[in-house]
């Protein structure tokens, strides 16, 4: 007879032991995929993309993207392989993304407006063979290899499917989106960002207020840039993304709710304020974002004069691409202009512009023509390095794929200088034949 019966039988009460169960912890969100997929366990029923009037819940993007990346795998896709993404919408886009990341694929966006040979040159640079796009698109791809058609005969057809047990297949330090750059032969040809360096970039920004989800619209066609960063900005806050109306189109409201950020070009955001000075000024975001070059210190003048209460943050991103070498955020007594600078030679009026201080992850250096680190004060080309940087370049080779450079010093092309505070600056000419305040326009030395 056990111990514990020869007790109960004598009349003590006695207490079964309890096993003690470790108390379950959530796995740190440290990919893309992982971010988007913990508000999707939580909230599934929230809107991650807004299109007009479609809507995309969290559930069920989720839902799809699994079955997607299941498809993708059966296809063929390996860890590492890139992936062309050419969606006509942002819901589209956005699943094509999700699957991707999880089948442990890069994503290559390619912008609806992408010519035929563009295409053919993308895909012969960076050897991809797998493409997901919508029905509009198909006849310029079937030439590269396996097309999956973002349709409703796709959807029912692998939502039959068995999702595979292998997913998710993503890790922070793989490579998560190849972005192309330099068409114009100014710069590398693609670069590959990781998933690290992604969502350090976008910790960096401010978010919403009491850490509530966020609202972000961007007025740029799916697979841009700054579509993009805005996307995975509202995913990292569990909130939603609009799609604001297109470039050519009408710019409208800047936005209709308060707890909203908007990220915008510096010239588009300056046709944007023409129409707030023009009395279509509805309720204002609580943040806008410029990304690209430095912001002109006109357009900040114009942001505080008719937006007092919203806030400006400025991303320097030199050689394109989503990740930012400097951030900054303004303030309306301080627009960050210097004095004029005639060293350099330029067209117009020259001077230094504030653009911030370097971006978590980036560690900044001034280096002559001979390639020597300048001291600080000291004026040179504007070079970085760091984990917040693109972990790869792909550079054009004459025939094949690319050939892969992992050189660490980035090169920006722009001359500047490293303030005694650590702030960075950079020269800029003012192009004479722009208008100096209403939709100001700068040129790169």
């Amino acid at each position: 007879m056990s111990t514990g019966r020869m007790l109960v039988e004598a009349g003590v009460r006695t207490r079964r032991p309890v096993a003690v169960r470790p108390r379950r912890t959530e796995a740190p969100a440290n990919t893309l995929d992982a971010v988007f997929a913990r508000t999707a366990r939580h909230s599934p029923r929230a809107v991650a993309v807004k299109e007009g009037t479609h809507e995309l819940t969290y559930g069920r993007a989720e839902m799809r993207a699994s079955q997607l990346a299941s498809a993708l795998i059966g296809n063929g896709v390996q860890l590492g392989d890139p992936v062309l993404i050419h969606c006509p919408d942002h819901r589209r886009a956005a699943v094509a993304q999700l699957a991707v990341l999880k089948a442990g694929g890069v994503c290559v966006p390619v912008p609806p407006h992408t010519s035929r040979e563009d295409f053919r040159r993308l895909a012969r640079l960076l050897g991809a063979r797998v493409v997901v796009c919508g029905s509009s698109a198909v006849a310029g791809w079937t030439e590269f290899g396996r097309v999956v058609v973002l349709d409703e005969e796709t959807w029912q057809r692998i939502g039959a499917m068995r999702v595979d047990r292998s997913l998710p297949r993503s890790g922070p330090l793989e490579g998560a989106h190849l972005f192309r750059t330099g068409e114009d032969g100014t710069g590398p040809d693609a670069q590959l960002t990781d998933h690290r360096a992604w969502l350090s970039a976008l910790s960096a920004r401010p978010s919403g207020s009491a850490m509530d989800p966020m609202t972000v619209v961007a007025h740029e066609p799916p697979m841009g840039a700054r579509s993009l960063s805005a996307l995975w900005w509202a995913f990292a806050t569990g909130g939603a993304f609009h799609a604001g109306p297109r470039p050519e189109e009408a710019p409208g409201p800047l936005a209709r709710r308060v707890n909203t950020a908007a990220v915008f070009s510096a010239d588009e955001y300056a046709g944007l304020l023409d129409g707030v000075a023009g009395g279509e000024k509805r309720r204002a975001p609580r943040v806008v974002v410029l990304m690209g070059g430095p912001c002109p210190p006109e357009l900040v003048e114009r942001h505080f004069a008719l937006l007092p209460t919203t806030r400006l943050w400025c991303e320097f991103t030199p050689v394109g691409g989503v990740l930012p070498w400097t951030v900054r955020r303004t303030t309306p007594d301080r627009t960050g202009t210097g004095a004029p600078d005639t060293a350099p030679a330029g067209p117009g009026t020259q001077m230094w512009v504030n653009v911030g201080r370097p971006a978590p992850g980036v560690r900044l250096r001034v280096l002559s023509p001979e390639g020597l680190t300048v001291s600080r004060g000291g004026t040179g080309e504007v070079c970085a390095a760091g984990d917040g940087l693109p972990c790869g370049i792909i550079r054009a080779t004459a025939y094949g794929p690319g050939s892969v450079d992992g050189t660490a010093l980035r090169h920006s092309g722009q001359y500047g200088r490293v303030t005694e505070d650590g702030t960075v600056e950079v020269t800029w000419a003012r192009d004479p034949a722009r208008p100096a305040v209403r939709g100001a326009r700068y040129a790169h030395l």
